[in-house]
This record gives C-alpha cells, sequence and structure tokens, in this order.
C-alpha cells in the first residue's frame, strides 16, 4: 500500500539538507523494514499511512552534527516534535521536564538521531505531524529570524556583540582579547566560534568560524547549553 512521510520531517529533512548538501545519507530512513513492521514504531504507517519518523545520518565533518541537532530540536519547540533518540538518550515532549534520559533500546542510534513527530502511541500518530513550520535548521529557512545567521569575518555591529557575548557564555572569552565584546568579527571572534563548534564535536577545521551558517549558530547554542550545564 502507498504511503507518505510527514510533512513536518519533510521540511526538517529539506533544511538539513540545505544546511549540510555534502552530508553522508547512508543512515537516513523513514518507512521502517520488516523488523520495524512487528513493532509499535512511528516508522511504520499510521491509519491515514503517514509515516511518522526519520532517521537522520550523523556526518559532523559535513554540517550534519547530530549533537547539536538534537539539543536545537529539543529547545526548537517545533509544535509537531513528540521525541528524538540520539546516542543512548531518549528526549520526550510528555516527559520534557525530565530532560534527556537514558535509552536502552537495541539500537543504541549513535549513528543516526531519531526524530518523531505527532501525538500518541508510537504507529498511531495522530495531530500536528503535518505542520510545515520552519525547524530553523538551514540557514537559507532561518535567515532574517535571528541577526546572528549570516556574519561573517569583518562585520560589525550590536549583532557581533550579541555573538562575542554567546562566545563568552561557551567558555571562549580568551580568544577575543582585550578588547572583549567589542562588536568587530575578527580572527578572535572567529577562533572563538570556531572552538566554540569543536567542543559539540564539529571537526572545527579551518575557516568554520569565518561565518555564522544556521548550523554554526545552532552549535554554538549546544556550546553555550553544555558550558551552564557543567
Amino acid at each position: 500500500m502507498s504511503w507518505r512521510l510527514a510533512r513536518s520531517l519533510e521540511q526538517l529533512r529539506k533544511e538539513v539538507n540545505a544546511a549540510a548538501p555534502r552530508r553522508s545519507k547512508r543512515s537516513d530512513g523513514s518507512i521502517g523494514d520488516a523488523a520495524h513492521s512487528r513493532t509499535a514504531s512511528d516508522h511504520n504507517p499510521n491509519a491515514a499511512r503517514v509515516v511518522c519518523a526519520i532517521d537522520l545520518t550523523h556526518d559532523p565533518d559535513a554540517g550534519a552534527d547530530m549533537n547539536a541537532l538534537a539539543e536545537q530540536l529539543r529547545t526548537g519547540g517545533h509544535p509537531a516534535l513528540k521525541y528524538l533518540i540520539w546516542n543512548r538518550r531518549i528526549w520526550s515532549r510528555t516527559r520534557a521536564a525530565e530532560g534527556w534520559r537514558s535509552y536502552g533500546g537495541s539500537n543504541p542510534h549513535s549513528s543516526h538521531m531519531h526524530v518523531s513527530v505527532g501525538v500518541g502511541s508510537d504507529g498511531r500518530s495522530t495531530g500536528p505531524y503535518d505542520n510545515t513550520t520552519s525547524w530553523g535548521v538551514s540557514s537559507t529557512t532561518t535567515e532574517g529570524n535571528d541577526p546572528l545567521i549570516g556574519l561573517k569575518k569583518g562585520d560589525s555591529g550590536e549583532a557581533v556583540k550579541a555573538l562575542q557575548e554567546l562566545i563568552k557564555f561557551a567558555g571562549q572569552s580568551k580568544h577575543l582579547g582585550e578588547a572583549g565584546v567589542d562588536g568587530k568579527y575578527g580572527n578572535g571572534t572567529a577562533e572563538g566560534l570556531r572552538l566554540a563548534r569543536k567542543s559539540v564535536g564539529s571537526s572545527a577545521k579551518s575557516g568554520y568560524g569565518d561565518v555564522v551558517t544556521g548550523h554554526a549558530y545552532a552549535q554554538l547554542i549546544a556550546a553555550v547549553a553544555r558550558k551552564e550545564a557543567s
């Protein structure tokens, strides 16, 4: 029988592909295999023949860092999100106050992140799974919503000061030098951003701090969250 992917997940996959066009898709998935069909899973079509889960491959060197993306989705408040599974942890909207919890399923989800949408039991999701609100992942969809996205080396102004404050909160203030938060996006700011990204799993190659893409911004926010948690 025919099936389709939930439109909210089509939107998410589009944004991830835009943010990391060279990412590997080796562990991507949508509709489940025979093993999934024997269990309650959002990879199985619901009563409306809609699949309400996808898997996204972890490929940090190509910009698809699931450590950062998982944290961005968890805190982003997208109305369709039901739960996430990533690297032996699970977060669910219904138990959001508990934060990330240990996940003991047979698949540790360390090569890909699972994203489920909708409301209700697995395989029977209802609710807002077709909500196409932006997930805030791709710079092509987030530009204009946050003044930091699109900043680049050589820029100056209040938005750069905000970026520098986040770099400080991420534990990289020493790279800003004596000038500190001066609103000038120079080498120190670029290096601070690069190392903040590295702290949450990015390969942090040369030039990774020279522009604030949507993915770089997500990693910076994740770095701030990690620093505050520690």
